[in-house]
Order: C-alpha cells, then sequence, then structure tokens
C-alpha cells in the first residue's frame, strides 16, 4: 500500500488459538480491542483491487504486454499479433498464432493458478457458440438460464397472458397542441423489503441488458432511477417487467463478419419522463456499401 492503514478488532472476535498464537492478550487495550497494522493487500480491503492491478501491469510488463492507456481492461503486446481483455479474473485472448496465446498463458501462470478454455465457450458469464461451418462465420451470445434462475430466486410465477413490453408506454394524446410533463403517479411508498425488492431485480437484470438484450435498458433505467425511494407504482412497473421476461424467449446476440458500414440514426423524446425529463435513444444498423446514399437515409 502507499501507507499503511490500522484495523480495529474486537478480541472477542478473534479465535482463541489466533489469540494464543500472536499473544494478543498482551496488547488489547481497556475497550477490548486490538488494532493491526495494513500494509499489503487483504479481503474486504478497498484498496485490494488497485494493489492487485498495479502487481499485475508489473509482472506482465516484463513479459511485454501493456494495458491501453484510453481503454482500462485492454491489453496488447508491442511485438506480438495478440490482444486480449481482463475483467476482473477473466482474461478474453484474441490471437493469430499460438505460440502468442501460449506466450501469455505461460506469464500469467508463473504468478497465479489458472484455468485456460481453448474453446473459448464462456467469458464473464456469457456463453459463446462460435459457427465455424456456415459460409459468414458467426458466434451466438446467450447467458443460458440466467432468466429462469432470476425468476425462480424472485419467486415470479408466468403470466396467464402474454407481456411482451417491458415498461409501460408513454401514452400518446392525438389531436393535442402542447405535450405537457407527465404528473408521477401518487402512491404510498414501499417498506424495505419491497425496497430491496426493487433494487435486486434491477441489479440481477443490468447485466443480462448490458451484455446481450439491450432493449431492457430503457426499462431498467427508469426503476434504477426509483429505487432509492421506490413506491407501489414502482413495484408495480417491476412486475410488469418480470412477467415480460417470463414471457420472453431465450435472447440470442450474433456478430458476424460482414461488407457492410454501420449507420446510426439518433433522436430524443420530449418529456417522456417525469420531472420534466427527457430520453435519449438511437438506432444502429448495418447497410450494405452497394446501397445508394438515398436508400441509406431511409432506413
Amino acid at each position: 500500500m502507499a501507507r499503511p492503514e490500522f484495523i480495529q478488532i474486537k478480541l472477542a472476535d478473534i479465535p482463541e488459538d489466533v489469540i494464543e498464537h500472536y499473544n494478543l492478550r498482551e496488547i488489547v487495550d481497556a475497550d477490548g480491542y486490538v488494532y493491526c497494522r495494513v500494509e499489503k493487500g487483504m479481503y474486504g480491503l478497498p484498496q485490494a483491487g488497485i494493489i492487485a492491478q498495479e502487481l499485475l501491469e508489473e509482472r506482465l510488463g516484463k513479459e511485454g504486454y501493456f494495458q491501453s492507456q484510453t481503454t482500462p481492461g485492454l491489453w496488447t503486446h508491442d511485438e506480438r499479433k495478440m490482444i486480449f481483455t481482463l475483467v476482473v479474473d477473466n482474461f478474453g485472448i484474441k490471437y493469430v498464432n499460438d505460440d502468442d496465446a501460449h506466450h501469455l498463458v505461460n506469464a500469467i501462470k508463473k504468478h497465479y493458478v489458472c484455468t485456460v478454455d481453448w474453446e473459448a465457450e464462456r467469458y464473464c458469464g456469457v456463453a459463446f457458440k462460435w459457427d465455424y461451418t456456415s459460409r459468414i462465420r458467426k458466434v451466438h451470445l446467450t447467458m443460458p438460464n440466467a432468466v429462469q434462475k432470476a425468476l425462480l430466486r424472485f419467486n415470479h410465477v408466468k403470466p396467464t397472458k402474454p407481456q411482451y413490453q417491458p415498461y409501460p408506454h408513454q401514452p400518446i394524446v392525438y389531436g393535442a397542441k402542447a405535450q405537457y410533463e407527465t404528473l408521477p403517479v401518487k402512491s404510498p411508498k414501499l417498506d424495505k423489503a419491497g425496497t430491496k425488492f426493487i433494487q435486486e431485480v434491477t441489479g440481477v437484470f443490468l447485466f443480462l441488458a448490458r451484455a446481450i438484450n439491450g432493449r431492457l435498458l430503457p426499462a431498467l433505467s427508469p426503476l434504477a432511477s426509483e429505487q432509492a425511494s421506490p413506491t407501489e407504482e414502482t413495484m408495480r412497473k417491476c412486475k410488469l417487467f418480470l412477467d415480460c421476461m417470463a414471457t420472453e424467449e431465450e435472447m440470442i446476440l450474433t456478430y458476424h463478419k460482414s461488407n457492410m458500414v454501420l449507420a446510426v440514426v439518433s433522436d430524443a423524446s420530449y418529456l417522456s419522463e417525469t420531472k420534466s425529463r427527457s430520453r435519449v435513444g438511437g438506432l444502429s444498423t448495418w447497410l450494405d456499401t452497394k446501397k445508394t446514399p438515398s436508400t441509406m437515409e431511409q432506413c
């Protein structure tokens, strides 16, 4: 650590064999506390993450690996044609030659215990299914049984009537000359158990939304904004979201190589959220390079 810190521990919370081994009764204070000087990383220490990161940078730096200055977690080598990402303790490696991959694995095994998945079937909880047999090579990303496990955790039963809308839409007022702010629904606040339920739902499904199913983000965003002080109306919206999750089939995200260009259209809604807030959104699509500009604009 850059500077040592101290921890106050109650002597009654320390096992007897540890007390005897370190003669802690000789240094306990009048209030029954023992003070420990922390100089290195340990479990539960907030600085443990940065200590491990700096140590990893030092060790891999000796092997020629360095982290991007603009994209944290993205690593390259000064000579070898390879690149990898690091999320907590998961390495995702892209390489051309097998020797380069073995060089990184051996560099890691010098200091850490690790396992290697040469088929690259799972990374950060996401399952990868590689398709090399079709004319256009593809990779399919899924999170198997993630929704089913979450619904079981929250004891949510599949609705009798299918629900395909994850969040209530803003009603359209036809013929109105002006659009006004939607006033929040007055509803009683939830207790601690209800508040924790809302927070758990948004936390559990947020990674699924970011990694696989991006269409869930507009629904989770307002739920997350209300989780600090949720109401019964928030719970109703949350149950609607769970009904949608129970109705939909497993989401599969597919990537494949193409000769297309990326076209992005962005826009913003007006007063579609509470407290006079709006929402910005966009649509990205891949367009064939042979299409004319007018056709691309229409898309």
